[in-house]
C-alpha cells in the first residue's frame, strides 16, 4: 500500500510538472501582449527568456494598467559602420581612462568601453559616457522637420509642434570626410540647435547649446522672439523644461544629456534583457497627411491614451544604470537602460524626491543609412509620459533624417545660423 502511494504521488508530481510545461509555451514572434493576456504570458518564453525576466516591472504596469501594447519581434542586430567598428575593437584593450572622474584620456572614436566589469566602481559612469560619446550614429544629424505631440492622458492629441534639430559631434568623428577625428581643440563634445517652426505663437523660438568633455557647464544661446535678439542663457538650463508643454527637461534628450560629473550617483546595477522597440520599420509620421488618423498611422486615436505607438518588441540586452542627480535637479533618480550591443537609449525610469514613480521614457531606433551609404542606428522617436498628471509627450523624427551630411560643417551651427533661422 506504501509503495501504491509512493507510485501515486509519483504521478501527480509528473503529471503537474507536464500541465506547467504544457502551460509554459514558446511564443513565435507576431504575438501580441496586452492587459488581457499580459498574466497568462508572463511563464511563457521568447527566444528562450520568460516574459516576465524581459519586462521591468514599470513596463508591464503600463501594458497591466494603461494599454500600451506589445507586439513580440525576433531580435536583429544592427549593422554599424565599419570604421566604428574598428575603433570599437582597438578599445578593448582597455587603453580608454576616465580622467580625473571628468573626461577622457586615450579615445579617438568608437565606444570607449565595449566591455563593462560589474565589479569595476567606476562601471556606471563607463555606461553613461558610451551613451554620450559612442552612438554609432557618426558625426552629424539632422532633423529638418521632427514633431513633438502632446496628449491628455483621457482626451487624446492636445498640441502639435513641428521643430528643426541638428547636432555635430565634435569628437570620435570616425566618418569625417577630410579624416578629422576632433574639430577644434578636443574640449567641446558635440553642438545642437533646435528651433521651433509652428505653431505660430512658438514659430522662431530656439537654442543652440555646446556641450564640453571636461564638465565645463554647457554654454547655450537662445533667440528670443519678442526682441529679435539671441542671448545667452544660465548653464543651469540643461535641467531646464523642453517648451511648449512637453513631459521632458533638456537633460531627457537621449535619457542621459548631462556631464557624468554633475551627477552625485551613477550606479551600475548590471547587466539584463528587456523587450524595446529597437528596429521599427513602421511608418510613425505623415507630416503632410490630412487626418489625423493618416498623419499618425502607428496611434489608435480612439482609445485613451492615445500615446503609444503600435511599434514591435524585440529582445535586447541593456546595461542598467541608476543615476542620482544633483539636488536642483527636479528628478529625484533616474534609471538608465542602455542598449549593450552598441549605446543607444532604450528606456529612462525616473522618480520624484519622495521616491515615488514619475515618469517613463522609450526610445525608439532604427538601423538606417547616411548620405555616403554606411549604417548608422539612430532615435527615430520616443515618447515620455509623465503619470503624475495623466500627460505623455511623442516625439517623431522627419521621415528622412539626414546623417552624416559631408557637406556639413560646424559652422553651421552658430549663434549666426540661430538668429538666421529664428528671423527667418
Amino acid at each position: 500500500m506504501r509503495q501504491l502511494a509512493k507510485l501515486c504521488a509519483a504521478a501527480a508530481l509528473a503529471g503537474a510538472a507536464a500541465a506547467g510545461a504544457a502551460r509554459a509555451a514558446e511564443l513565435p514572434p507576431g504575438t501580441v501582449i496586452d492587459a488581457r493576456t499580459l498574466d497568462a504570458r508572463m511563464k511563457d518564453t521568447f527566444q528562450g527568456k520568460t516574459i516576465a525576466s524581459l519586462l521591468p516591472d514599470k513596463l508591464a504596469w503600463q501594458v497591466r494598467e494603461k494599454g500600451l501594447t506589445i507586439t513580440l519581434k525576433a531580435s536583429q542586430p544592427w549593422t554599424v559602420d565599419r570604421r566604428y567598428q574598428e575603433w570599437t575593437e582597438k578599445n578593448r584593450a582597455g587603453g580608454v581612462k576616465i580622467a580625473d572622474g571628468k573626461g577622457l584620456e586615450n579615445w579617438q572614436a568608437g565606444v570607449p568601453f565595449p566591455a563593462i566589469d560589474a565589479a569595476d566602481p567606476q562601471a556606471g559612469t563607463k555606461a553613461v559616457w558610451n551613451l554620450l560619446v559612442g552612438q554609432p550614429v557618426g558625426c552629424y544629424w539632422s532633423q529638418p522637420r521632427y514633431t513633438f505631440v502632446t496628449f491628455d492622458g483621457t482626451g487624446g492629441i492636445e498640441r502639435e509642434m513641428l521643430w528643426r534639430f541638428s547636432r555635430i559631434n565634435m569628437v570620435g568623428r570616425y566618418c569625417d570626410p577630410q579624416g578629422k577625428l576632433t574639430l577644434g581643440d578636443g574640449s567641446v563634445r558635440s553642438k545642437e540647435i533646435l528651433v521651433a517652426l509652428e505653431p505660430f505663437d512658438m514659430r522662431g523660438t530656439g537654442m543652440l547649446s555646446a556641450q564640453f568633455m571636461n564638465g565645463d557647464v554647457a554654454r547655450s544661446w537662445a533667440y528670443v522672439r519678442s526682441v529679435r535678439r539671441v542671448r545667452t542663457i544660465s548653464g543651469s538650463s540643461w535641467m531646464d523644461p523642453v517648451g511648449g508643454g512637453t513631459d521632458m527637461v533638456n537633460d531627457d534628450v537621449d535619457t542621459f544629456n548631462a556631464h557624468p560629473s554633475w551627477y552625485k550617483g551613477l550606479k551600475y546595477l548590471g547587466k539584463r534583457w528587456v523587450l524595446a522597440p529597437a528596429n521599427t520599420d513602421a511608418v510613425l509620421w505623415r507630416p503632410d497627411a490630412g487626418s489625423k488618423k493618416d498623419m499618425y498611422p502607428a496611434l489608435d486615436l480612439t482609445k485613451a491614451p492615445s500615446w503609444y505607438p503600435a511599434v514591435a518588441y524585440e529582445p535586447r540586452e541593456v546595461h542598467v544604470v541608476e543615476t542620482t542627480p544633483p539636488p536642483e535637479h527636479p528628478y529625484g533618480k533616474k534609471i538608465l537602460y542602455i542598449d549593450a550591443q552598441y549605446p543607444l537609449p532604450r528606456f529612462t525610469e525616473i522618480y520624484d524626491k519622495r521616491g515615488d514613480f514619475w515618469k517613463w521614457g522609450t526610445w525608439i531606433s532604427k538601423n538606417e543609412r547616411d548620405m555616403e551609404g554606411n549604417p548608422v542606428v539612430g532615435t527615430y522617436a520616443g515618447g515620455m509620459y509623465d503619470f503624475k498628471r495623466n500627460h505623455g509627450t511623442l516625439f517623431l523624427s522627419t521621415p528622412q533624417p539626414i546623417y552624416n551630411d559631408p557637406k556639413a560643417t560646424e559652422n553651421e551651427l552658430s549663434v549666426g545660423v540661430l538668429e538666421a533661422i529664428g528671423g527667418g
